[in-house]
């Protein structure tokens, strides 16, 4: 498969997937951004927004990043007030304000419930 294929093989799926997929369990998200020195986080790989959603509900101010369309279509009608952008992590698209104190990476934060 191309790297292509890779970052958008949700996207047939991204109503499911933004249906279905569990939050990110705000304690988690708070404990993980308590060092950050600011309160702007890029989310990269931000999939449908569920990290992003809950990143703007600890108030920071979030500007969105993903490769797959379909994806990004779903995060833009859920969160329009996010600044969501078609990129990657090796494209990191220019942002007119500046720096971010908080990158963040969606997939770190997954984990698997045993």
């Amino acid at each position: 498969m191309t790297e292509k294929l890779l970052r958008s093989s949700f996207g047939a799926a991204a109503a499911a997937y933004a249906e279905h997929r569990p939050d990110y369990a705000r304690d988690a998200v708070r404990w993980a951004i308590e060092v950050a020195p600011g309160m702007r986080a890029l989310d990269l790989g931000a999939g449908t927004g569920k990290l992003s959603a809950t990143l703007v509900g600890l108030g920071l101010d979030v500007v969105a990043v993903e490769p797959d369309p379909a994806m990004l279509a779903e995060l833009r009608g859920a969160l329009p007030a996010v600044r969501a952008l078609a990129g990657s992590a090796e494209k990191v698209p220019e942002t007119a304000d500046g720096e971010f104190e908080l990158p963040m990476l969606t997939g770190v934060l997954r984990a698997r419930r045993r």
